[in-house]
């Protein structure tokens, strides 16, 4: 996809979020491993950090990974779905993923609302801005995949 579209740029800057999120995550690693060996003081939280971290990435990220093309994808059926009267299923197919990511929103926002208090056990971090996240990622990846899905049916019809 063109990434001087305005939502490419969006998706990318997320992305570039997500890579300093991981930048910092490895700089608590190694933050972590120096202290645990060198002064028997392991970072106090640590997987708790590396699990919200994990999630921030992850779902900053998978827009632009769906926008580039960037996820894992197997072929097994495209030799007999290339006819031209079954061309509208891969639109079809980004069209059914988008309103299955918008659920996903939906249900993340609903999950962090009706969950609001629960915070992490040794840091005490609350869960809601995560599940946040998840919900934000998860409806970005959705547009991303209505907007290819809508590009699909146009090069299919013509």
């Amino acid at each position: 996809m063109d990434s001087e579209n305005p939502l490419g740029r969006f998706v990318r800057a997320l992305a570039l979020v997500a890579g300093y999120v991981l930048l910092l995550l490895t700089v608590a690693t190694v933050v972590d491993v120096f202290l645990r060996y060198v002064f028997n003081m392991p970072f106090r939280g640590s997987i708790e950090v590396t699990e919200f971290a994990m999630v921030v990435m992850v779902f900053l990220s998978i827009g632009y990974c769906g926008w580039v093309g960037g996820h894992v994808a197997v072929d097994l059926l495209e030799r007999h779905l290339d006819r031209p009267a079954l061309r509208f299923l891969p639109g079809l197919m980004a069209v059914v993923g988008a309103a299955l990511f918008a659920f996903v929103a939906v249900l993340a926002v609903t999950n962090a609302l009706a969950d609001f208090a629960r915070a992490s056990n040794m840091l005490r971090w609350p869960h809601y801005p995560f599940r946040f996240t998840v919900a934000f990622g998860s409806a970005v990846f959705a547009l991303v995949l209505l907007v290819q899905g809508i590009g699909l049916f146009r090069r299919s019809r013509g």
